[in-house]
């Protein structure tokens, strides 16, 4: 219905600009710019939390990034979203090319290494909790785990 009345293609994100989905008047629908900067929050005068959005505008969730690079993150083009990869959530950003993780964005991981989080917080990409590994060492340990 807010399609119509908007007059959109149907599979547009159409947002209540209100938060209440029944309120279908026109001055309460926009078309949501899936393509909007992320905004972001302080946390402490280290952290920052950006927040993550679904198609529609409404915060899923947030993942807590160093203050120094929220020019970096914030102000490069990309949107970043919330994505679940075997049950795990991650901050990425869909483009033509495919997913770009956030926490390997962030460390400039190479194709032969892995990000991983020391405090295994998928959305806790701060420098001082990723560290990049080899990807044969990872396979080499799990590995050795599932052999004992």
């Amino acid at each position: 219905m807010q399609s119509f009345i908007l007059d959109v293609h149907p599979k547009a994100p159409v947002r209540h600009i209100n938060g209440d989905t029944l309120d279908n008047r026109k001055s309460n629908l926009e078309v949501y710019d899936q393509n909007t900067k992320n905004s972001y929050e302080a946390l402490d005068e280290d952290s920052v939390a950006v927040i993550l959005r679904d198609r529609y505008g409404k915060e899923k969730s947030r993942t807590i990034i160093d203050k120094e690079d929220v020019n970096r993150v914030v102000n490069n083009g990309y949107t970043w979203v919330l994505f679940k990869k075997d049950m795990e959530p991650y901050a990425v950003a869909n483009t033509p090319e495919g997913k770009i993780y956030l926490n390997r964005f962030i460390m400039g991981t190479t194709e032969d290494m892995v990000t991983h989080p020391i405090n295994l917080n998928t959305l806790d990409n701060r420098k001082a909790n990723l560290e990049n590994k080899n990807a044969n060492v990872e396979d080499v340990k799990l590995n050795e785990e599932t052999e004992n």
